[in-house]
């Protein structure tokens, strides 16, 4: 990979704000690309991006001509606004260059992406498994991706260099590259990921049901408001993981619902002895010692 990549972002929220002070604090130009002309100024303003940075929304195209010098661009929008802002940018994307995401899903995107990808331009999938449920450029920072598992997801047309580069980079802003089909993404991240937005989601109405005062959030400890941090996420960003990766998402939430199914029995029935092997079950899971992994399991 030649030291002089030129890279551009296209969307300065936390992730793609992080991914341009990353890649500018290691010496790379960034080009920067949003609809929010503050986030796009705060940007300009710092140094993180070069000052051919431009408006998406803009009505004059010349500005679109910077995107010509870019090796490397991430598109670090919602899920389902990956595509049009591809569309849009697809005239001004060189041949030769490599064009990546960094979507929650990646079925949907991979899959998409055939219909608007330049010819010439690589594509690769990708997803940083790192963020907050904070959103917007002013959360961003450069150590977000700090030894945080990164995902790449090529398919069978993806050129070997392309996922060469990418590593590189990736390694580069501190983050471990894991390479892996977009469907098995998908079904990952639907278990430790997606499933536990929509079980902290639920927790919390749940007890918005019995608080009417607010007095409930009042006397929660460390344990519920670490349980349910995400539930402040972005709503729009979740609807559009939700429904590009339903299927794998309904599976996970069919499975905890017999899982809090056994637990609800085994509490209806005071079986001191069910409630304890459900408790060891999961605990020695996260511990490493889970029986299914042919660990010992000594308590």
């Amino acid at each position: 990979m030649k030291e002089s990549l030129i890279i551009a972002v296209a969307g300065l929220g936390i992730i793609g704000g992080s991914l341009a002070r990353a890649f500018r604090a290691k010496g790379f130009e960034v080009l920067g690309i949003d609809a929010d002309g503050e986030a796009l100024s705060a940007a300009v303003s710092e140094g993180v991006v070069s000052e051919d940075s431009f408006n998406i929304n803009s009505q004059d195209e010349i500005c679109f001509q910077a995107l010509k010098k870019a090796d490397v661009v991430f598109i670090c929008t919602p899920v389902l606004s990956i595509v049009p802002v591809v569309r849009k940018l697809a005239p001004f994307v060189k041949k030769g260059a490599i064009l990546t995401d960094t979507g929650s899903t990646k079925r949907f995107v991979v899959n998409s992406m055939k219909e608007v990808l330049p010819e010439g331009v690589d594509f690769v999938g990708g997803h940083p498994m790192a963020g907050s449920h904070y959103s917007g450029y002013d959360f961003s920072r450069a150590d977000l991706f700090s030894k945080s598992p990164y995902i790449l997801t090529p398919t069978a047309e993806t050129s070997p260099e392309t996922v060469e580069t990418l590593k590189s980079l990736i390694l580069k802003i501190g983050a471990v590259p894991y390479i892996m089909p977009p469907e098995e993404h998908d079904r990952i991240v639907a278990a430790i990921s997606h499933l536990p937005q929509v079980v902290a989601t639920s927790l919390v109405n749940a007890v918005r049901e019995f608080d009417h005062s607010g007095y409930y959030l009042k006397l929660a400890g460390k344990g519920y408001k670490d349980t349910t941090r995400i539930a402040s996420s972005s709503t729009g960003i979740w609807v559009d993981i939700l429904l590009t990766n339903r299927d794998e998402v309904l599976k996970m939430i069919s499975i905890y619902k017999r899982q809090l199914d056994e637990l609800e029995a085994a509490i209806e029935l005071a079986s001191v002895q069910d409630i304890k092997r459900i408790f060891y079950k999961a605990r020695d899971y996260m511990n490493g010692r889970d029986e299914g992994f042919g660990c010992d399991t000594g308590r």
